[in-house]
């Protein structure tokens, strides 16, 4: 009897396995079969999170900060494309997304680890719908976010045919030939889907569907960059870099400011966020997206080439933060003797973006941020350093500028817990507490 269908493809139930009794706590809570290895199992390695075989496990689970990015580095080698392709040089047409996003119900798509696949259902095609109507249009830079629709969509949409899983059938099964991608994009655009809908979206937690495909997205991307590469793979590596940076800094579990760093507890896990930029450098080192033949060169170039015009008028932030550089930090810019200061980097760039208004033209100049972001200033902010944890707030403050669903929960509780925390902790020191005016302003804290 041939399997029942949906769209045109078969649907197959998954086969069950013996469950796992003795398990870590994230797999149980992705209800996938833990391999119970110590003191880490493959799973949460795949997925980049920590093992937790303790009772003191959470009740929800988190989508990864750097577990995005979690993978071996290794010299690479390109392996010829199985299958080139010429890419149409003209954008896909609305008409074109439509029926290829309506045409994906019922394809079989790949998962990690698992011989059976996944079919995509209805939720996931209107998911697909969201993104490329809603979702994309928030990413990405007023510039460069067409760029990024299209390409995104082209990748996609692209197929690949393959063998049936079973005899039934002399046909070819299409499949996303980047499933990868798909995962990602039903992830981030059930996401945004979560913050819009819902009357307190700061108060949400990912849904199943959301943390199963960011699952299996994140572990087939890091399964893929720590092997040689076909060519073909590059230019979607990239563009899921991007949309995982934006899953990253949008999971966060505070849902107040005395639930967000630093005020809570400390755990290995926090500021995994911030090593984000670190995942994404490398991904730059393998796929290098401003190669000859990526399809992100010109966007990239032209948001390199764009440089943002500063405010036509005094910015009275940087009139207040400078002299206090000066004293705090004994910050000098034209000193050559800045290379042992580990502070020097964050407040060079901090100067400089005062001087900007943080929108959808300027956030990649913001984000930048965090990839120059000294390791020894980071180690800092661990140790929640008063004049890190200062820097820091000021940047939150900038970014609290740009209100978009992604970063706005993350820069809002944890810059006001970062001005709680010293105001607490660090009442006795009137310079921290006269800075602390600017960030509190910005995240919302009422003065007194």
């Amino acid at each position: 009897m041939s399997a029942p269908t949906e769209g045109g493809y078969d649907i197959r139930k998954r086969k069950t396995h013996r469950k796992s009794r003795k398990g870590c706590g994230n797999c149980k809570l992705r209800r996938v079969k833990c391999d119970e290895a110590h003191p880490q199992c493959e799973k949460c390695i795949a997925y980049g999170v920590t093992c937790n075989y303790d009772g003191d496990a959470t009740d929800e689970l988190q989508l990864p900060g750097e577990g995005a990015f979690t993978f071996i580095s290794q010299p690479h080698q390109y392996a010829p494309a199985a299958e080139p392709e010429s890419a149409p040089k003209d954008s896909l047409s609305p008409e074109g997304w439509y029926d290829k996003v309506e045409g994906m119900l019922g394809m079989p798509l790949e998962l990690h680890d698992i011989d059976e696949p996944y079919y995509v259902t209805e939720a996931d095609v209107e998911a697909m719908r969201n993104f490329r109507d809603k979702t994309v249009w928030t990413i990405g830079t007023a510039q460069t976010v067409r760029f990024y629709r299209n390409e995104m969509m082209k990748m996609i949409d692209t197929v690949r045919f393959a063998l049936p899983l079973t005899l039934t059938s002399i046909m070819l099964t299409p499949s996303p030939k980047f499933p990868y991608v798909v995962h990602i994009t039903l992830s981030l655009s059930m996401m945004h889907t979560r913050y819009i809908t819902s009357r307190n979206p700061w108060t949400t937690t990912p849904s199943a569907k959301e943390i199963f495909h960011h699952y299996h997205g994140t572990a087939l991307f890091n399964r893929l960059l720590s092997q040689p590469l076909e060519d073909s793979h590059r230019d979607p590596l990239w563009g899921t870099a991007a949309l995982l940076g934006c899953i990253t800094i949008g999971s966060i579990e505070a849902r107040t400011a005395e639930e967000a760093w630093p005020l809570k507890r400390s755990s290995p896990e926090d500021l995994d966020w911030l090593r984000m930029s670190d995942g994404k450098k490398e991904v730059w080192r393998i796929v290098d997206p401003l190669r000859e033949d990526s399809v992100w060169r010109h966007a990239l170039d032209y948001g390199a080439n764009k440089d943002p015009l500063p405010y036509d008028h005094r910015v009275p932030e940087l009139d207040l933060l400078y002299p206090w550089l000066i004293k705090i930090y004994d910050f000098d810019p034209s000193s050559s003797e800045h290379n042992e200061d580990p502070y020097y980097t964050a407040a060079s760039i901090l100067v400089r973006l005062l001087e900007l208004d943080c929108n959808h033209s300027t956030i990649m100049y913001f984000l930048s941020f965090l990839g120059h972001m000294d390791v020894r200033f980071r180690q800092l902010l661990h140790d929640k350093d008063p004049k890190a944890l200062l820097l820091l707030s000021w940047w939150y403050g900038k970014m609290c500028q740009y209100n978009v669903w992604w970063q706005s929960r993350r820069m809002v509780l944890e810059g006001q817990a970062i001005c709680l925390y010293l105001e607490r902790n660090h009442a006795d020191d009137p310079d921290v507490l006269r800075l602390l005016s600017y960030p509190r302003m910005m995240t919302g804290l009422i003065q007194s």
